[in-house]
């Protein structure tokens, strides 16, 4: 192996610091997406 490839093991440490150190961009576009929709079913009823 390379010198900075990693095995199936490393592979995972890794992918679990990214995980644990993300911003959580994921979670918030889903939030921010249902929050649109909120907000666009409020102003068809108005409507």
């Amino acid at each position: 192996m390379g010198k900075y490839q990693l095995d199936y093991k490393g592979m995972k440490q890794v992918e679990r610091f990214h995980e644990k150190h993300s911003t959580g961009a994921n979670q918030s576009k889903k939030s921010r997406v249902q929050d649109l929709k909120a907000q666009f079913l409020e102003k068809s009823k108005k409507k």
